[in-house]
């Protein structure tokens, strides 16, 4: 009965020392999810103004539905891997324009972010190619081999071979990282920003 008793009061003891969450913290996990909910319907529709909507409520929880917003389009700031995602991008760059006091410093960071997004395209097609005729090199010694034994000349689409476009996502992985690695960096920089 002593070892309850005592587990019982250690446990008193435990709850007694907890520490009070202060009011701005609370507002804080409360208003969060409702920045990113906002950002997320700016993101899905076409004329949502994101300031607007985050003015309704009083200049103290603005800041953390600011902050909300601000993480679900950095969110969706990606890599431009096809049109889709170089429309989502662009309307993100702008809803981050929209929620940033110092727009000057936000364009600049943009302007470099646009800037990565183009090396990076330029990027990714000089290496499918180099691939692409590596890969081709790959096979024509055992297709050549084939076409004496036939008796014909063959002739190969690399892209449409079994294992092409494995062995190219494999490839292309290491330049997408650290690509990806440089554009974390940009948004961090956009966190920074008022």
């Amino acid at each position: 009965m002593d070892k309850i008793r005592s587990a019982y009061e250690m446990a008193m003891e435990r709850f007694k020392q907890r520490k009070e969450v202060p009011r701005g913290e609370i507002d804080r996990m409360e208003h969060i999810p409702i920045g990113k909910a906002i950002a997320a319907k700016y993101l899905r529709e076409k004329d949502y103004d994101i300031f607007s909507e985050a003015n309704k409520y009083s200049e103290n929880m603005r800041g953390y539905i600011l902050e909300g917003a601000q993480e679900t389009i950095l969110s969706n700031i990606l890599l431009p891997l096809d049109k889709a995602t170089y429309e989502t991008n662009k309307k993100a760059m702008e809803g981050i324009l929209q929620i940033k006091k110092n727009k000057q410093a936000a364009s600049e960071i943009l302007g470099q972010i646009e800037h990565l997004f183009r090396y990076y395209e330029s990027s990714v097609e000089q290496a499918y190619s180099r691939f692409k005729d590596m890969y081709t090199a790959k096979l024509s010694s055992s297709l050549q081999s084939l076409g004496k034994r036939v008796g014909a000349k063959i002739k190969i689409d690399p892209e449409k071979q079994p294992g092409f476009r494995e062995e190219w996502l494999k490839a292309i992985g290491s330049l997408t990282a650290q690509y990806e690695q440089l554009l974390g960096e940009q948004k961090g920089k956009l966190r920074n920003i008022k």
